[in-house]
């Protein structure tokens, strides 16, 4: 029987080896996104290239999800050093040596698909910080510099493409991580007071980001102009919408309604009720994640950290998307999760994903610790005791 527990143990965590059931929820999710991006673009030029090309990048994102949970997160626990001066390394080259598109340089062009790296920067950036607070909950100097100098290395990179939404996520993800590893007044004033800094350069050297915050504080300039198309789109949406492939105004004026733009052409096509099911269903995600990481069991936090980071993350892009395209905040460029189109984004969730579950499941080292040590005490019973007895 002792030796049977163990075999029983090691083909439970196996059975949980590939979460195919999350794999089907996000096969779905991915086919919507498809279906929202060709709306968006139905009255455009070649309505359906989009919708395929996202198409064509999802099937290979959610083999990427199955192999990222298959691979145990003590590897990606030891790498994650490595992983973020890979990180670095490619935002670097990337000023140098990338495709401007829109007039950001954040892309490597490969011919066949334009790769841009601060999207799979992100989990990286993340895992980095989790395992250096995630073996105990340390308010120490060296891991606050630590995560600081990470930090700042990778929202100043991404801010200098431009991109200061971007930027915004690397920072948020900061945050995310120091508020769990509880960081100390001051450390927040210190980081706020950068942040504060860098988007002060950012706003003098970069004239169109100006423009937008002066566009949101008066709609009724000619910077404000992208902020009246996303009210026109949605208020043409109504309760109900427009019928998928009869979203008029995000196909006609609204500006790239197909990533930056797409949570308005969507309640353009589905209504107001089709844009609470898709606020819902991020909601939804977030709060599963956070179930998932409540249930992770084990000595280092990294793990929960991660698996709670990855599903906040997210969910607070998404939020920031929704709340562009709902002109409660000015313009940012960030792009709704999953459902907008580009194939670095999707890949880099989907991969995001996949380390979250591998998180999630049982480290070998944990289930020597909880299983054997019981059984060998049973073994080291004394004969003699037992014939007394």
């Amino acid at each position: 029987m002792e030796n049977k527990l163990p075999m029983l143990q090691n083909s439970r965590k196996n059975r949980g080896l590939f979460p195919f059931g999350a794999a089907l929820l996000l096969i779905i999710a991915g086919l919507l996104g498809c279906l929202a991006i060709y709306s968006s673009r139905a009255f455009g030029d070649a309505p359906m290239f989009f919708a395929v090309r996202q198409l064509l990048w999802l099937f290979p994102g959610i083999a990427i999800f199955l192999i990222g949970a298959a691979i145990p997160f003590r590897f990606y626990r030891k790498a994650a050093f490595a992983l973020l001066l890979i990180s670095l390394a490619a935002l670097t080259a990337v000023l140098f040596r990338g495709t401007a598109i829109n007039g950001m340089r954040g892309w490597f062009d490969l011919g066949f698909f334009s790769f841009q790296p601060s999207e799979f920067a992100k989990p990286l950036f993340l895992l980095y910080l989790c395992v250096c607070c995630g073996r105990e909950k340390s308010e120490s100097a060296g891991v606050w510099f630590k995560m600081i100098s990470a930090g700042m290395l990778m929202t100043g990179l991404v801010m200098a493409e431009p991109d200061y939404g971007g930027g915004v996520m690397f920072f948020m993800i900061f945050l995310l991580i120091a508020v769990l590893n509880g960081a100390k007044p001051h450390y927040w004033l210190i980081a706020g007071g950068i942040m504060l800094t860098g988007t002060i350069i950012f706003l003098l050297r970069n004239d169109y980001a100006l423009m937008r915050i002066i566009g949101f504080l008066n709609p009724e300039s000619e910077s404000a102009w992208h902020i009246r198309q996303f009210q026109y789109t949605m208020a043409h949406g109504g309760w109900i919408g427009s019928d998928w492939g009869n979203a008029l105004w995000s196909g006609s004026f609204l500006p790239f309604p197909h990533t930056d733009s797409l949570f308005a052409s969507i309640v353009e096509s589905t209504g107001f009720t089709g844009g609470v099911l898709v606020i819902g269903g991020f909601l939804t995600t977030g709060a599963g994640f956070c179930s998932l990481a409540w249930k992770v069991r084990g000595e280092n936090n990294d793990r929960r950290f991660f698996i709670f980071g990855a599903g906040a993350m997210y969910l607070i892009q998404a939020l920031i998307h929704i709340s562009v395209n709902c002109v409660l905040i000015p313009p940012t460029g960030v792009t709704l999760p999953i459902l907008s189109y580009g194939g670095s984004s999707l890949l880099a969730v989907l991969l995001t994903y996949g380390m979250a579950f591998s998180a999630a499941r049982q480290e070998d080292s944990e289930t020597l610790k909880s299983v054997p040590q019981k059984a060998s005490a049973e073994r080291r019973i004394d004969p003699a005791e037992s014939l007394r007895r």
